[in-house]
C-alpha cells in the first residue's frame, strides 16, 4: 500500500499517491489522512543536522531559526510579515519553498515541496512541522508571543495537528494565492535565505 522511498530522503514511506486516492475514492483519503501523522513521526526520526551529510542538500548557514513556507500563499506570507513586524531585529531567517534549499531539505525529510503538507521551522538542526511548527515559530517570538508558543504545547498534537491539516487544506481557497513570490521590503530583506543559502 505503501511504497519505499530513497534512502537519502531520510524516510522510508510516503502516503498514498493520487491515483490510488482518485481510484479508491475517499476511503483512501481517509487512509492517507490518517497515516499522515505516523509518515511526519518516522520521516523526522533523524538525528540533529542529518542533512549536512546529504550530498542533495546544498550548504547553508543553519546558525539561526529558518522558516520555511509557500511564497505563493497569501496565509503563508502574512504570516511571515507577521513574524518580522513583530521581531524587525530578530534572527530567524525564511526561505520560500520554491528556492533550491528548502526544497532540498523537504526531499531529505521525506516531505513532498510541490505538495506542501506543511511549513517548516528548522531549529538547532531539527525540523519542527504542522502544529508543532507553528508553536516552535512563536518561539522564536519575543513575548508575548513565545509564551503562547509554550502555552501551545498544553495542546495535545493531535488535536493541533488536525486543526493544521484543516486549515492547510483550505488556505488556498480561503486566503487565495499570489501571482509571484512573497519578497519583503528592504530593510528585512536580508533575513530571506538565498539560492547560495546565504543572506540575500
Amino acid at each position: 500500500m505503501c511504497c519505499p522511498l530513497n534512502a537519502a530522503a531520510g524516510c522510508r514511506f510516503q502516503p498514498y499517491s493520487n491515483s490510488i486516492a482518485r481510484h479508491f475514492g475517499g476511503a483512501a483519503n481517509c487512509l492517507a489522512e490518517r497515516n499522515l501523522g505516523s509518515r511526519y513521526k518516522v520521516s523526522m526520526q533523524q538525528r540533529p543536522y542529518s542533512y549536512r551529510d546529504d550530498a542533495a542538500v546544498p550548504a547553508f548557514d543553519d546558525s539561526a531559526p529558518l522558516v520555511i513556507f509557500d511564497g505563493h500563499c497569501v496565509l503563508c506570507s502574512s504570516g511571515v510579515q507577521f513574524m518580522l513586524k513583530r521581531d524587525p531585529h530578530g534572527t530567524t531567517r525564511f526561505a520560500a519553498i520554491q528556492e533550491p534549499v528548502p526544497r532540498a531539505l523537504y526531499g531529505h525529510y521525506g516531505l513532498d515541496a510541490d505538495r506542501f503538507d506543511t511549513f517548516m521551522v528548522l531549529k538547532d538542526g531539527v525540523p519542527h512541522t504542522r502544529w508543532d511548527g507553528l508553536l516552535a515559530a512563536a518561539r522564536t517570538l519575543p513575548p508575548p508571543w513565545n509564551w503562547l508558543g509554550n502555552l501551545g504545547r498544553l495542546m495535545p498534537n493531535a488535536i493541533g495537528d488536525r486543526l493544521y491539516d484543516w486549515v492547510q487544506r483550505n488556505r488556498i481557497r480561503w486566503f487565495g494565492k499570489r501571482d509571484a513570490c512573497f519578497l519583503p521590503d528592504e530593510r528585512v530583506r536580508p533575513r530571506l535565505l538565498s539560492e547560495r543559502g546565504t543572506a540575500v
